[in-house]
């Protein structure tokens, strides 16, 4: 590669670049590339500059519908590539894909837009702005290179709903994770006492109402079992649990709230199982990638971005969405195993993230993409399957 070009990556979070796309980052950089990162300020941002990127910041309202304030964030986006002229950007979320896949094309820069799950493109309660929000995103899809998926389901919508071509769709398996970061680091304990935890950002779509019913039915029966909790409160996010919520639930006893972490490993450490019970929009949930490679075996739903990681009664149990009595009843069967099964269960896990998830094999296809679309020959790093990730 000549010269060294410049690739961008925009999101609606510094903290969504930094802890989903860090790998990404030091891989673009180890192949020579640029790096910009172009999102709002947040407590995430001084750790993306830490690592030698550029950064940007931009404004973005992810809740907002003001039409001025909208058109105020694409303005934005289009002074920021005008001024930066990236040779290639990647757009993550909904926001940055609509008003950024439309700002670069007026700035005649290649984009591809990323699709990270659903989140609330069709909830909007307002007709209208979930009619315009739609042909907005036709447009910027139709204005863009390619438009990126991570599971299938999401690609039939958008593709029924003539949102974006096939010919433009691809599909990416997951964001993928870092399985030379996310391992057992010692012997995990799949014995007694019995330790569940629901782990992600607090909110109700999230599946933590159905987490805490089931724990109050399970602990009256096993009183024994721990229920944990650990994530953030969104508080911009109304769909979050509040704090008080929390507060009556530990105070009651039903859960320990752990907090909220930077490194979720010490407390999958610790977890017997992963119970995430969401019927959010996921793209590809990255806590239940995390939780297979750590051999933690998991309860989640039959749910876009869920069903992908688990195989029923393999590493995992699958039950039907907003169900409290299918959830406690695979709750009752995780604890009726034996510790060998559930260890069995855990090991089955890491072997299907290393063969579906590793992030070399997203990697592999950012490097493509980037090589196709600017006509170049990416300099892979990564050159077997075992090769060497950056930490």
């Amino acid at each position: 590669m000549k010269e060294k070009k410049t690739i961008a990556l925009v999101s609606n979070t510094s903290w969504s670049i930094y802890n989903f796309r860090l790998g990404l980052i030091r891989h673009l950089k180890k192949c020579g590339f640029k790096v910009v990162v172009i999102a709002p300020k947040d407590a995430f941002t001084a750790k993306l500059i830490e690592e030698g990127i550029s950064f940007s910041q931009i404004n973005i309202s992810n809740y907002g519908t003001n039409p001025l304030q909208e058109l105020k964030t694409m303005r934005n986006l289009y002074r920021a590539y005008s001024r930066i002229k990236p040779d290639l950007i990647f757009h993550f979320t909904i926001k940055p894909n609509i008003y950024g896949g439309i700002a670069a094309a007026i700035s005649r820069i290649p984009s591809i837009l990323v699709t990270t799950g659903m989140g609330s493109l069709f909830a909007f309660k307002n007709i209208l702005v979930r009619w315009i929000t739609l042909i907005l995103y036709r447009f910027a899809a139709l204005l863009s290179k390619e438009v990126w998926f991570l599971n299938e389901s999401d690609e039939k919508i958008f593709i029924d709903k003539k949102i974006v071509s096939p010919s433009k769709s691809r599909i990416l398996p997951s964001e993928g994770i870092n399985t030379d970061w996310f391992k057992v680091r010692k012997p995990k304990n799949y014995n007694d006492p019995i330790t569940l935890m629901f782990a992600g950002r607090l909110l109700y779509d999230k599946g933590v109402q159905q987490f805490i019913d089931a724990a109050r039915i399970i602990k009256k029966k096993y009183p024994f079992v721990q229920f944990q909790l650990l994530g953030f409160v969104d508080q911009s996010n109304p769909n979050s649990v509040p704090y008080q919520k929390i507060e009556e639930w530990q105070k009651a006893k039903i859960i320990k709230y752990l907090g909220e972490t930077t490194d979720v490993r010490p407390f999958m450490d610790q977890a017997t199982c992963l119970v995430f019970p969401s019927f959010y929009r996921e793209g590809v949930s990255r806590i239940l990638m995390e939780a297979a490679a750590m051999e933690t075996p998991i309860i989640t739903t039959d749910n876009v971005g869920c069903r992908e990681v688990v195989d029923h009664n393999k590493n995992g149990f699958i039950i039907p969405t907003k169900n409290v009595q299918s959830l406690v009843e695979a709750i009752e069967e995780f604890i009726s195993m034996e510790p060998q099964d559930r260890m069995v269960m855990g090991k089955l896990g890491r072997k299907k993230v290393l063969k579906e998830f590793d992030e070399k094999i997203i990697l592999k296809e950012y490097e493509k993409t980037i090589g196709r679309v600017l006509n170049i020959e990416t300099p892979s790093v990564i050159t077997t399957k075992k090769a060497k990730v950056l930490n």
